[in-house]
């Protein structure tokens, strides 16, 4: 186990640290801790849930669960690019259903699934909250707004 600060481990516990004193004594604050830590690291192992939920005096299963509803944790994220179609009653009503007809047919896999290349992992989830701009469709953290089937190509060519 390497315990010099060069290999990067000293660092992170030093900043999850600081995260976990930032937002532990805050109601509701733990997503926020999350997606904060998400945004500098990318991943989320199970060792920082562990030590999230101990520190925010939680269950793990409590956290985990929070986190999958959330759209935070996803039982597998493969792939280069998430691509996330919504399927909120708004972005259902105005086609949602096509568009992500239509982001099959051109990556030719269905959700949960991803390409043979390992670029593209699609999902479908309930809400993105852009009901605004529905039906939406959100490419790693960038929402794609108005997407209809024809647009599908083009959104997808833009992250090859």
């Amino acid at each position: 186990m390497c315990n010099d600060s060069g290999c990067g481990h000293d660092s992170e516990n030093t900043r999850v640290n600081e995260l976990i004193t930032k937002y532990k004594d805050r109601p509701g604050e733990v997503l926020k801790f999350f997606r904060e830590y998400m945004e500098i690291y990318g991943s989320l192992p199970s060792k920082i849930i562990k030590r999230a939920a101990e520190a925010f005096d939680k269950e793990e299963t409590e956290i985990e669960d929070l986190l999958y509803s959330c759209n935070i944790l996803r039982h597998a994220t493969p792939g280069l690019h998430r691509i996330s179609v919504c399927m909120g009653t708004t972005c259902y009503l105005k086609g949602a259903q096509q568009v992500l007809k239509a982001f099959c047919g051109e990556l030719g896999i269905s959700p949960g699934e991803t390409t043979s290349d390992g670029l593209f992992y699609l999902e479908v989830v309930r809400c993105l909250g852009a009901c605004e701009f529905s039906p939406s469709v959100m490419v790693d953290n960038e929402i794609h707004p108005h997407v209809n089937p024809d647009k599908v190509a083009s959104i997808i060519k833009s992250y090859i």
